[in-house]
Order: C-alpha cells, then sequence, then structure tokens
C-alpha cells in the first residue's frame, strides 16, 4: 500500500512530465536549471509583465530606458491577454519608434565571452500585430541603444552598436531575422528564419560557454549558428534586453512580448 507522502510524489511527478515540453523542443533542456537555483551557480532574469512598473502619471517603464516619440502610454499591459503582456506601440507619425531597454543608465548584466566557460541562455516570445511597414528588434544589446533612431528611419537597420537580436525590417516584411553585430563590424544575419503570419513566435539562443551560439525558432534549432570567435560578434561585450519597435509609415505599430527569459553561469 503507497503511503500519503509517496503517493503525492509520484502524482507531482507525473503531472511535471505532463506539462513538460517534448524532448528535443526547449533550449531550456540545455540549462541545469535545478543547479542555477543556487544564485552561486547562476544568475537570472525573467520578465513575464505581471508586475511591469509603469509610472503612475506617464504610464511610461520606471525600471526600463524608456525612448519614444510618443510622450505617454506607449507601453500597456492589456488586461484582455492573460499570463502578462507587454504591448510596445509606436505614434501615427511615418518613423515613429519606442524603444525599452532594461536598466536606467549603464545596465547590461550579461556577457557572452568567447572560450569563457560561462553559458548564455535567452529566450522570449513575442507577436507583431502589424506585418507591414514595420521594424521590431528584441534581443540583448549594449547599453544606450534605447535612443532615437536606433532602428534607421523607413528601413529599421539597426545601428552600428553590439547586439544578438531578433528582428523583422521595414524593407523586409515577409520574414524574421537573426542578427548580430560588433560595433564597428558588418551585421551578420540569418534571413527569413521564419514567416510573418499572425501568431505568436518563440526565440531563443544557447551559448555553449565555448565558441558556439544556437538559435532556436519556435523551439527548433536553426541549422546556421554564431562563433563568438568571429570578429562580428560582440564577444565580451556587455548585453542587456531590449525591445524596440518603429513605424515606417503614418500608421501606428505594436509589438506584444509575453515574457523575456536570461540565465548565465557565474
Amino acid at each position: 500500500m503507497l503511503t500519503q507522502s509517496y503517493w503525492r510524489h509520484e502524482n507531482m511527478t507525473f503531472r511535471d512530465k505532463d506539462h513538460s515540453p517534448a524532448m528535443g523542443t526547449s533550449v531550456w533542456e540545455l540549462c541545469p536549471q535545478l543547479a542555477a537555483l543556487d544564485p552561486a551557480v547562476a544568475f537570472q532574469f525573467f520578465e513575464d509583465f505581471l508586475k511591469f512598473a509603469l509610472d503612475d502619471t506617464t504610464a511610461n517603464p520606471t525600471e526600463w530606458k524608456y525612448t519614444s516619440d510618443t510622450a505617454a502610454g506607449a507601453v500597456t499591459l492589456p488586461a484582455s491577454l492573460t499570463g502578462g503582456v507587454a504591448n510596445v506601440a509606436t505614434g501615427a507619425t511615418d518613423n515613429d519608434e519606442t524603444y525599452i531597454q532594461l536598466g536606467l543608465a549603464t545596465f547590461e548584466p550579461f556577457v557572452i565571452t568567447n572560450a569563457s566557460g560561462k553559458p548564455v541562455w535567452f529566450e522570449c516570445r513575442v507577436k507583431a500585430l502589424q506585418h507591414a511597414d514595420e521594424s521590431i528588434l528584441i534581443g540583448l544589446a549594449e547599453a544606450g541603444c534605447a535612443a532615437a533612431n536606433f532602428m534607421a528611419d523607413n528601413t529599421g537597420v539597426p545601428a552600428d552598436k553590439d547586439f544578438v537580436a531578433f528582428r523583422y525590417k521595414a524593407d523586409a516584411p515577409t520574414q524574421w531575422d537573426v542578427a548580430w553585430r560588433k560595433a564597428g563590424q558588418a551585421e551578420q544575419e540569418i534571413a527569413n528564419v521564419v514567416a510573418n503570419a499572425d501568431d505568436w513566435h518563440t526565440f531563443g539562443f544557447f551559448f555553449d560557454g565555448a565558441s558556439t551560439v544556437t538559435f532556436y525558432v519556435d523551439r527548433v534549432a536553426n541549422a546556421t549558428v554564431a562563433l563568438a570567435s568571429a570578429a562580428t560578434f560582440p564577444s565580451g561585450e556587455e548585453l542587456s534586453p531590449i525591445i524596440a519597435i518603429k513605424t515606417g509609415a503614418a500608421v501606428a505599430r505594436n509589438v506584444q512580448v509575453d515574457y523575456i527569459k536570461v540565465v548565465q553561469a557565474r
């Protein structure tokens, strides 16, 4: 006869298995989650937009650097979307932009360094609400990217900054791309990693601590990887989560973000 404590343990295990992703479909399979619960092992950032701090008067973010052509209210938490979702919008003037980046000044907690032995995991879930004349970038970037014209007018090409991100450009509105750059070097990209259907996409990457950065699109590993040893990759640069959006027409554009999670080994 099973004791109550044993039954509870077995039942909890069964329930956890029921809700776990299939093997090979999650970047977090490679992350030592139990070990990472010890803060001596890893540090992490997780924003689920359940308690996202917005100013009572302006409704602008208070813990993220905020730059927008819209004076107030560009970031909202729609009540109709359960589980915590941030809607980041532009104004309705051509080339209006809104950028938010974690940290108020020079806060850059994550560093992908070639041969460091310190792996990094990143994942976000995002939805572009419009699929024309819209530029979006979400990922990790150097401090100060939440500033005017981080993405170029009309095209949405990112500025000459350090970043590793997933982006969608106004001059190529039928595709999401993976892109990275070390400031002063040519931007690199994996083009058209997913078509822009009107639905949610999950984007992630895993740096193995050696030199390989594997990108995940809807939890499937892309065949093309980045090498942290390459001159074009921002190895050793400090990076912070960023959400950036710009309209390429006189129409407001929106992006919705369900969550952002980043873990790095100490």
